[in-house]
């Protein structure tokens, strides 16, 4: 689903560390931390006055298409004083790659102890379930701890790695037979459960423990919000969701057919006949060949931790019920849709098959479906850049609005008004800053807050004027007071209302952050709604 060109902007994330980076400015301190595990040592950070962690194994080395097991105790004091591996993924070539890469970094405020019961924001980072990794240094805690601190309230950061692509995602007979097709997930649901065991030895508290995911981490958030029939298992208590949706525009009775006929084709690049012979398989190997349908690894309705659509969860009322902070960015469909379409038969066509496999649609939705997206240039994405045709087709603006509003817009108005309706803490956003120096044709598109969320300058080119830093503050601060106190409302922060009040979303634009009404596309968001989400669930008319 993801084009040729998501995989080219997301490369910068997963850039090898630079030498000058802060997380190179070691200096081992005798930062010591006693875990039932064992001991392990640490480093600080001067640049910020922070303590960091890094490499610690929340699984033992997991076995190839087997779940993931509890880590072992270690003899000795382990060695937390840099980061390890990445695990084997897309554009993860300039790290060290390997399949021993379930590890977790932590950044604390120095001077932590194991009484400071501080709060925690743990990440999962995006990169479709097929590339990026927790030692991405654009996602460098660092500020976000150092933003935490000067508003006291200080908090503890954690990234993790879990498993991507068919090593993470196997799919299959197989795979669906032996309960493995959600490997990454369960990486992920055994990150969470080391810090519900562990984290107070790090001062933390592990009653206010906040997932933050973007793309493909927010989507996980959203599927560990149903999963198991929406069973809570206290694993995190708020959910940070940036541009987090449902896979694809695939209902249930399509993706597992889906899955299976990529396996088929895995099979048949690596010469395998079966899971067993993928087992053993060179994993240089079944790398490159997974390398080839690199955004086909998704997340499967695997009869255990789901056992319908996540959407069907969400319908029902079967998720879990917590404070949370939700949003997209202006124009995701920019790098989200099929392109090169000169006329309505054809965009219909490029919204129903995406890399060669056909989604099921009603035919009675697509006039209504075409009217809520009239052939406007100038209302299409990127925003803002009037009647200005793209240079692969005509319909290329108009297909990308769509495709933003039918993968990620619509999801975030549904979900954040499910929960809001339950009574908890809900916050949603949009985030319309163009980052300095992108090209018009991509404009305000999927993934680039994160640069903002972080604040790293050494990863980030921000305007020279000041401007893109100040709005970033911006989002440190309500990103770690939502970590905090459950609302963003803090140090700066413009005043942003809670999503029960009035279902309205905060705007996020340089000098213009703004609360406002939750109804742009209204009518084309309640089509996609209706079409692809609750009509997933069965609960919509034939």
């Amino acid at each position: 689903m993801l084009s040729l060109l998501y995989a080219i902007l997301t490369l910068p994330l997963i850039a090898a560390l630079p030498n000058d980076h802060p997380l190179q400015i070691r200096n081992n301190g005798g930062l010591t931390v006693y875990t039932k595990a064992g001991s392990l040592i640490g480093t600080l950070l001067p640049t910020f006055g922070q303590e960091f962690f890094g490499g610690i194994r929340y699984a033992a080395i997991p076995k190839r298409f087997e779940p993931p097991k509890p880590a072992t105790a270690w003899n000795g004091t382990f060695d937390a004083t840099n980061f390890t591996a990445a695990c084997w993924g897309q554009g993860n070539r300039a790290f060290n790659q390997s399949e021993d890469c379930l590890s977790l970094n932590i950044i604390r405020p120095a001077g932590t102890s194991q009484y400071s019961n501080l709060p925690v924001l743990l990440w999962a980072h995006g990169g479709g379930f097929w590339g990026g990794s927790g030692i991405d240094q654009q996602a460098n805690g660092s500020y976000l701890v150092q933003s935490s601190v000067e508003a006291g309230q200080p908090i503890i950061f954690i990234s993790i790695n879990y498993r991507l692509l068919s090593l993470g995602f196997p799919s299959g007979p197989e795979a669906h037979k032996a309960g493995i097709e959600n490997l990454g997930l369960l990486d992920q649901r055994a990150a969470l459960q080391w810090v519900q065991e562990n984290i107070a030895d790090f001062g933390g508290d592990k009653s206010r423990v906040t997932f933050q995911g973007e793309s493909a981490g927010g989507t996980s958030i959203v599927q560990h919000l149903v999963a198991y029939g929406g069973r809570d298992d206290k694993l995190f208590s708020a959910a940070i969701i940036e541009s987090g949706s449902f896979y694809n525009l695939s209902c249930a009775h399509d993706i597992n057919a889906i899955h299976d006929k990529n396996y088929a084709k895995l099979l048949n690049e690596t010469g395998c006949a079966n899971l067993d012979c993928l087992r053993t398989l060179d994993i240089g190997k079944l790398y490159n060949a997974s390398l080839k349908y690199y955004d086909q690894f998704l997340p499967s309705i695997d009869g255990k931790m789901f056992t319908k659509h996540p959407a069907e969860s969400w319908s029902e009322g079967n998720f879990i019920k917590m404070p949370l902070l939700m949003g997209t960015n202006q124009d995701e469909g920019s790098i989200l849709s099929v392109l090169g379409r000169n006329n309505d038969t054809a965009l219909i066509s490029g919204i129903t098959s995406q890399n060669g496999t056909s989604y099921t649609m009603r035919n009675s939705t697509f006039p209504a479906l075409l009217a809520a997206y009239p052939n406007d240039p100038a209302q299409g994405v990127p925003l803002g850049t009037g009647r200005g045709l793209l240079a692969s087709g005509t319909m290329d603006k108009r297909s990308n609005v769509m495709f933003g509003d039918a993968i990620e817009d619509s999801p975030r108005r549904w979900i954040t008004g499910l929960m809001a309706a339950t009574g908890q803490p809900t916050y949603a956003y949009l985030f319309r800053q163009v980052p300095y120096m992108t090209p018009i044709s991509i404009g305000s598109t999927h993934a680039v807050e994160v640069s903002y969320v972080f604040g790293d300058p050494t990863k980030t080119k921000f305007d020279p004027s000041g401007a893109d830093e100040t709005l970033s503050k911006v989002m440190r601060n309500a990103w770690t007071a939502f970590a905090a106190n459950h609302n963003p409302n803090r140090n700066g922060v413009p005043y942003w209302p809670d999503y029960r009040s009035d279902m309205s979303f905060m705007s996020l634009a340089i000098n213009a952050s703004v609360a406002q009404p939750d109804t742009y596309r209204q009518e084309g968001i309640d089509i996609w709604i209706q079409e692809r989400i609750v009509g997933c669930s069965g609960l919509s008319n034939p």
